[in-house]
């Protein structure tokens, strides 16, 4: 069997829990996600429900569904990134490596959203995550190393 892009690791979710636009969201970058460069290991999905407390004590409009890619070289982990769907939004950005928020620490890779119908926003987050992806990878030191493998 496959490895499945972007794996449920939470046992309290699987697709049939999710929300029809969560699940065509997830069906569809999926179905893009086999022209990226890297492993389906390197990938899974996180969940958000909207009654979970964030980092500032308040909880959340929508539950979010995060798709994230999570790159390493020779076991270290050096670069995380993803998509975050919540509702009609997807926002695409970086990912703190250990803690998976969403954040800005490095300037080649540009934040952006996108509002629409579940197709656009699965789209746009297949090209963004593809584009990063096709990037040459580097270490922290600045040296280039192997880029993901596919």
């Amino acid at each position: 069997m496959h490895p499945l892009w972007f794996e449920f690791y939470e046992h309290d979710r699987i697709p049939e829990n999710c929300d029809p636009s969560q699940r065509g969201f997830l069906r569809l970058v999926r179905e893009g996600a086999q022209e990226w460069p890297c492993r389906p290991s390197d990938t899974y999905v996180l969940f958000f429900p909207l009654d979970e407390f964030d980092e500032d004590g308040s909880t959340a409009e929508h539950d979010e569904m995060r798709l994230v890619v999570n790159l390493s070289h020779q076991r270290v982990h050096f670069l995380a990134f993803g998509a975050s769907l919540e509702a009609d939004t997807v926002r695409c950005s970086e990912l703190h490596v250990c803690n998976f928020a969403l954040t800005q620490e490095r300037p080649d890779i540009v934040q952006c959203e996108r509002t629409g119908p579940v197709q656009d926003l699965a789209a746009f987050a297949t090209d963004w995550i593809g584009e990063i992806l096709h990037r040459p990878a580097l270490r922290y030191d600045g040296r280039r190393c192997c880029p993901p493998r596919g």
